[in-house]
């Protein structure tokens, strides 16, 4: 094949700029390749091509170092357009009729009502849906062999007569077909199971191609139920590589490609809407040729460069889009700027017990810079479990609070929103700050009295869940909402929250370290301080991994920390017995626990509890009324309890490890010896094994997330659903972190202003219908 020559003369190209070979030995072996692939080379029209190649290095030995250098870098050039205009270019007919992208994909030749309802499960609901349903695999039948030449495990195509036929019935349920195809060269049996339609095309002496991987069988070399088509005329056979589609029921490979080819016909039409600047600097391909590529590519070369280039696509405009919403944020002015004096931060900072960290001061400077822009804040907060991001968040609220204007703090649970309540009461009611409480389950005549003060401006600080920004919920002067774990609220409830108040700020905060791919992704619009400090004065937790079958010993050692006083956790994955999975459960374990520890309190606390009931366990726990908390992953985040020194996690391979790391994150919140115990079973497996290992020898938030990542990837990584985030159909955010990267940095560079949109309407049409709708583009662009 033309392309393998191709390739074959860039592989010298790569092992010249390695070292591995001499400026002498680049002529004689590219005229090795050329001669011994003469006649793919003649019959392809590459000849001249070809000569050219050879006249241009057949002096390199007689040339100074730096016309050799200059030479090899033609020679790439050389190579690239070969690659472009053999491995890539097609020119593609002019359809009878022009559909518009957006058109309804039972419009498309070949589709129909009933075909169209099967389409949309797959999410294919227009034509453009169709241009960017990427397939799962390819199937290269280019490659055509004789049946002597064939080897096992090769996938291949053989072309051949049907000499002999065979129908076994092994029982009632299962008939086998057998064919004999022989070529010129031998004969190959190919075999189908309880396919009774094959009998009607593969008779005696019909000519067919047949797709599918070599296996041996008594001595034979053998095919099973591969992929045939019938042989009329030489003309019926179409080297090539085909798409290989995720699919639902109701519909087939080859009805898909037919739909397939009808769809991408319509590429013809297609205008590139990335900027020229994009496509030159990430050598991109054109629009039509990296759509074509994905669904049927001239060659792997093509393939491969329509993949890379759609990722690219992909990255760029959603890139685009975040740092056109955060352009646009720090366009709408505030009401009025907010005067701050500091004061009452400093009464605040004298009556803590310790001094901030260097991080914590850093953070907490960049968001006092964001409260008296007169721009809304729109701030990440980020940093690992026991950091100090509250106390940094308090500095806020203080700040805003002295400035004459109200907070709200939202909490993912009422649990939290809860604890949340009493540690600001705690600290800032001495300041002479209101603070009020607003959950779900407050009482109806509470909820109306602090709505009304909340009106009136006669609370200060209102924390609650997201019930706070209910459209009922008014604030005479509303200057900041803080967001606590934040993956719990995506781009549009940000959005959402700009609309109440005259543009207050908001301030996002968590205690999940997210890697940096998922951070330029997920909360690209948001500026980012990170506290990458530790308090001083805490001790390390110990991670240690423990077998099943030391249970004994474990409960002796819990047994020793409860005697001094120190309370414990016990978690696990499930509330109660499952009969699908044999897992220790919260209820039963609760029961056994409460015997062995039989002279201590045991509490219990899972997610079938009302809120009402959970904050009663826990308000005994924090009160010291339980010694031990049974529980499930409810206690992953926020929950503080200085002394608790012993997490004990069973079945640890159910959790993620950035979970984990937030159950670890439950302990050693003083300066206390804390330790965090996995429980393993004893024939867990060597991934287990490693996974846990990995976690247990590291307490860096952020490399647990990198494995994390790795492990489990992007969708999976924080267990709930990130609203206003698009799901990536190109893009892999674990593998594909350099075009993330590349194409953020680019984008910083070419979207300067707002205006710079305005000279590219295609550019600006596309991420409008693109991402209008999941983040709310349609409203700002």
């Amino acid at each position: 094949m033309i392309e393998e020559v191709i390739n074959s003369f860039d592989y010298i190209v790569q092992l010249k700029e390695k070292g591995m070979i001499t400026w002498e030995e680049i002529f004689p072996s590219f005229y090795s390749i050329a001669k011994n692939n003469f006649k793919v080379i003649q019959e392809n029209g590459l000849l001249e091509d070809v000569k050219k190649i050879l006249a241009y290095t057949k002096p390199l030995k007689t040339l100074s170092e730096e016309r050799k250098e200059r030479r090899l870098e033609g020679l790439k050039d050389s190579l690239k357009i070969l690659k472009e205009r053999y491995l890539v270019d097609e020119v593609l007919e002019k359809p009878e009729k022009k559909l518009a992208p957006l058109t309804d994909i039972k419009y498309i030749k070949k589709v129909g009502t009933k075909r169209a309802l099967i389409l949309n499960k797959l999410g294919i609901f227009s034509l453009k849906d169709f241009f960017y349903y990427p397939p799962r695999d390819y199937e290269d039948r280019r490659k055509v062999v004789k049946i002597f030449n064939a080897k096992e495990d090769e996938k291949v195509v053989i072309i051949g007569n049907v000499v002999k036929s065979e129908e076994v019935k092994i029982n009632k349920g299962l008939t086998i077909y057998n064919f004999s195809v022989e070529d010129d060269s031998g004969v190959i049996i190919v075999t189908f199971f309880n396919q009774d339609y094959v009998k009607s095309y593969l008779k005696r002496g019909v000519k067919s191609a047949f797709y599918g991987k070599i296996e041996y069988s008594y001595g034979m070399k053998q095919m099973k139920s591969p992929d045939f088509q019938v042989i009329e005329s030489d003309e019926d056979f179409k080297s090539e590589i085909l798409p290989v589609y995720p699919l639902t029921f109701g519909i087939f490979q080859t009805t898909m490609r037919r739909i397939a080819k009808e769809a991408i016909q319509q590429t013809y039409f297609l205008e590139e809407f990335l900027p020229e600047e994009f496509v030159q600097e990430f050598n991109l391909l054109d629009l039509k040729k990296r759509i074509k590529g994905i669904h049927f590519p001239l060659s792997i070369y093509h393939k491969e460069r329509s993949w890379y280039s759609l990722k690219y696509e992909e990255a760029i405009l959603f890139e685009l889009a975040m740092i056109y919403l955060k352009l646009k944020m720090k366009e709408m002015k505030k009401g009025e700027t907010k005067e701050i004096k500091g004061e009452l931060t400093k009464k605040f900072l004298n009556t803590l017990n310790f001094e901030l960290t260097q991080a914590q001061k850093r953070s907490y400077e960049e968001i006092r810079k964001d409260l008296i822009s007169p721009y809304p804040m729109n701030r990440l907060l980020q940093g690992d479990v026991g950091s100090g991001k509250t106390v940094v968040s308090e500095l806020a609220i203080i700040d805003v609070c002295e400035a004459g204007y109200q907070a709200a703090v939202m909490n993912p649970t009422s649990v939290l929103a809860k604890q949340q309540f009493k540690k600001l009461s705690k600290d800032l009611e001495p300041l002479g700050l209101k603070i009020v409480l607003l959950t779900g389950d407050t009482k109806e005549s509470d909820k109306i009295l602090i709505k009304e003060k909340l009106k009136l401006g006669e609370i200060d600080v209102v924390v609650g869940t997201h019930a706070i920004i209910q459209q009922d919920v008014e604030f005479k002067k509303l200057g900041l909402v803080v967001i606590d774990e934040q993956h719990r609220f995506g781009v549009n409830q940000r959005l959402e929250l700009i609309k109440k108040g005259n543009h207050p700020d908001i301030l996002v905060m968590t205690a999940t370290p997210i890697p940096r791919t998922l951070a330029m992704t997920f909360y690209g619009d948001l500026d980012v301080s990170l506290i990458d400090e530790m308090p001083k004065g805490r001790r390390p937790i110990k991670t240690i991994l423990i077998a099943e079958s030391n249970r004994k010993s474990l409960y002796e050692f819990v047994k020793e920390e409860l005697d001094q006083g120190n309370q414990v956790f016990f978690v696990y994955p499930l509330i109660e017995e499952s009969e699908a999975l044999e897992l220790k459960n919260a209820i039963s374990m609760y029961e056994e626990l409460s015997k062995v520890f039989e002279e201590y309190k045991v509490g219990l606390l899972h997610g079938r509890l009302s809120p009402s009931e959970k904050n009663d366990v826990m308000d005994k726990f924090v009160q010291k009324e339980y010694d031990i908390l049974v529980s499930t992953s409810v206690v992953e985040v926020g929950i503080d309890i200085p002394d608790a020194t012993v997490m004990v996690i069973e079945h640890p391979d159910r959790f993620g490890l950035s979970q984990l790391h937030q159950l670890r994150g439950r302990v050693g919140r003083s300066d206390k010896q804390s330790y965090c115990f996995l429980v393993i079973d004893d024939d867990a497996n060597n991934e287990i094994k490693s996974k846990m290992n990995s976690f247990s020898k590291t307490l860096d938030g952020f490399e647990v997330a990198e494995i994390d990542l790795k492990w489990r990837g992007p969708g999976k990584f924080f267990g709930v659903e990130q609203h206003g985030i698009p799901e990536f159909k190109f893009l892999d955010l674990v593998e594909d972190i350099n075009i993330i990267e590349n194409s953020r940095k680019k984008v910083e560079r070419f979207l300067a202003t707002i205006q710079s949109f305005d000279r590219y309407p295609n550019l600006k049409h596309e991420l409008q219908t693109r991402y209008g709708d999941s983040i709310h583009l349609v409203n700002v662009l």
